[in-house]
C-alpha cells in the first residue's frame, strides 16, 4: 500500500467528490466540527458501512477503527444481536408517543448494572442527560451554582459550554481561572451560576465548595477527563471530591456518558468505588444507538414525578434506541466480566506496545490510559494531569501522526483531544495491525 499523502488521495476519489459536494449544503461541509476539513487533511473519508472492528469507505478501503463512534460502540460495528433487535422494532414501528414495555424493561435492567441508580429516566443524547441532571439538581437543593472543571465537556447547553477548550493566554491562572465561553452566541447571564476550578487539585477545589456551598447545587465532573485524550484522576482525588460535596451539601453528578458501561458493567463509579448522587450516561449503553439516561438517588429523581422539576419529550424512551439498548446491557450483563476482563487485556496489550515502540524509536511521547480506553501525546512530561499540562502537547505532529495511521489503514483521530477505544470486536491480530502501523508512523513524524 502507498501510504503516502498523495497516494491516499488516489484512493478516495469517492470521498473527495463527496467533500466537495458537501461544502455547498452544510456549513463547513459537515454535521459536526470534529469531522471537517479544519481537522482531516486535505478531506474526510466518508464511510460506507463498518461491520465489526473495521469500517469501509466509499471507495472500498478498509481502516480498523480505534475511534468506534468516539467511544459507545462497545461490542463492535453492526453487533448481529443489537442488529436484529432494532429490526425487529423498526417492523413494528419507529416512535409511539407512549409507554411501551421496553422503557420498563431497559429501565430495571440498568438500574441492576448501575450501583447508584434507584430511578433513571432516558433521554435522546448526553447533552440533555446532564442538562437535566443540573436542572434535577438545582430543584432539589433550591441552590443555582453549579461548579464544572476547566477542560472538561459535559454537551452543548449553555451553562456548561464554558472553558472547555479556552486559549491559556485569556484563561487566567490555575489559582483562578477564568470562564471563558465556547464561541459566540453564549450570553454571560446562560453561565453566570458556572464556576471552573481546574482538575486533579482537590486542595483548590475544595477551597471553592466551601467558600460558595451556600450558593453550589452541584460539581459535575467526568470520572476521567476524556474530552482531552485521557486524563485520569490522581489517586483518591475522585473519592475525595465526593466526600468534599457531602460535608458542604453539595450534590456530586458524575458524567459518565463516555465511560459509562466502558470501564465496568456499572461504568466508572464502579470501577472507582464512587457513590455520586446524580449520574449520566448516553450511546453506550445502546453500542451507539442515539440514546441517553439520567440517574441517581429517589429522593433526587422523585421531584420528576408530577413535574416539580420539568422533564419531558417525545423522543424521551425511544423504541428503537431502547431495542439497542436492551439487546446491548443484555450482552454486557450476560458476560458476567469476561468481555470487561478481554477489553482490559487488549487495552494492556495496546497501551504496553505503544509505550515499547516509544521507547525504542526514541520518540517524545507518552500514553495514559485504562481498560480500552487510551491516548498519545508527543510531549517531553512523563505524565498529563490537568487540560493546560494536554494543551501544552505537540498536537500538530499528533495530527501528523494520526494522518499516517489513516494512510497505512488505521483510523485514529487527529485531534488529539479525542482519544482511542477499543471494542469487544477487536482481536490481538487486531492490536498487532494497530501497533505495526504506528510504528512506521512514529518513524514518519519522529
Amino acid at each position: 500500500m502507498d501510504t503516502t499523502a498523495a497516494g491516499w488521495i488516489d484512493r478516495t476519489g469517492g470521498s473527495r467528490q463527496l467533500a466537495e459536494r458537501a461544502r455547498q449544503v452544510l456549513p463547513g461541509g459537515v454535521s459536526s466540527p470534529v469531522r471537517g476539513t479544519g481537522v482531516f487533511d486535505p478531506y474526510p473519508f466518508y464511510v460506507d458501512r463498518a461491520d465489526g472492528a473495521f469500517l469501509f469507505d466509499v471507495d472500498n478501503n478498509r481502516y480498523l477503527d480505534t475511534v468506534m463512534a468516539f467511544g459507545p460502540v462497545l461490542l463492535g460495528h453492526a453487533h448481529p444481536a443489537v442488529t436484529a433487535a432494532v429490526i425487529e422494532q423498526a417492523g413494528r414501528g419507529l416512535l409511539y408517543g407512549t409507554c411501551l414495555p421496553l422503557e420498563v424493561e431497559v429501565g430495571e435492567l440498568f438500574c441492576r448494572m448501575v450501583p447508584t441508580a434507584d430511578l433513571v429516566r432516558f433521554v435522546p443524547s448526553g447533552t440533555e442527560a446532564t442538562m437535566h441532571a443540573i436542572r434535577l439538581a438545582r430543584g432539589y437543593t433550591g441552590k443555582p451554582g453549579i461548579l464544572k472543571f476547566e477542560g472538561h465537556y459535559h454537551g452543548n447547553h449553555d451553562q456548561v459550554l464554558v472553558s472547555v477548550t479556552p486559549p491559556l493566554d485569556v484563561a487566567g491562572t490555575e489559582r483562578s481561572p477564568v470562564r471563558i465561553p465556547v464561541g459566540s452566541g453564549i450570553p454571560h447571564a446562560h453561565y453566570r451560576h458556572t464556576m471552573v476550578a481546574i482538575w486533579n487539585d482537590l486542595e483548590a477545589v475544595a477551597r471553592m465548595v466551601r467558600r460558595h456551598a451556600h450558593e453550589l447545587a452541584a460539581v459535575i465532573t467526568e470520572p476521567i477527563m476524556a474530552n482531552k485524550g485521557f486524563v485520569g484522576p490522581e489517586p483518591g482525588y475522585l473519592r475525595g471530591l465526593e466526600q468534599v460535596c457531602r460535608e458542604n451539601e453539595v450534590l456530586f453528578i458524575l458524567d459518565e456518558v463516555i465511560t459509562g458501561f466502558r470501564l465496568a458493567p456499572g461504568g466508572a463509579q464502579e470501577a472507582f468505588g464512587l457513590a455520586p448522587d446524580l449520574s449520566t450516561f448516553a450511546k453506550a449503553m445502546g453500542n451507539g444507538a442515539p440514546l441517553g439516561a439520567f440517574a441517581g438517588r429517589r429522593e433526587i429523581m422523585a421531584l420528576l414525578e408530577g413535574g416539580e422539576v420539568r422533564h419531558a419529550g417525545t423522543y424521551n424512551a425511544a423504541p428503537l434506541c431502547l431495542a439497542a439498548a436492551r439487546a446491548t446491557l443484555t450482552e454486557l450483563a450476560g458476560s458476567e466480566g469476561a468481555l470487561y476482563a478481554r477489553l482490559d487485556h487488549l487495552g494492556r496489550r495496546l497501551i504496553g506496545g505503544l509505550r515499547g515502540l516509544i521507547d525504542e524509536l526514541a520518540v517524545p511521547a507518552i500514553v495514559q490510559g485504562q481498560g480500552s480506553m487510551l491516548q498519545l501525546y508527543f510531549t517531553a512530561d512523563d505524565q498529563i494531569r490537568s487540560y493546560r499540562e494536554a494543551m501544552r502537547s505537540d498536537r500538530v505532529r499528533f495530527a501528523a501522526f494520526a494522518h499516517e495511521m489513516i494512510h497505512r489503514g488505521v483510523f485514529v483521530h487527529p485531534d488529539v483531544f479525542e482519544h482511542w477505544f477499543l471494542s469487544a470486536a477487536h482481536s490481538e491480530e487486531d492490536v498487532d495491525e494497530i501497533l505495526n502501523a504506528a510504528e512506521g508512523s512514529l518513524r514518519a513524524v519522529r
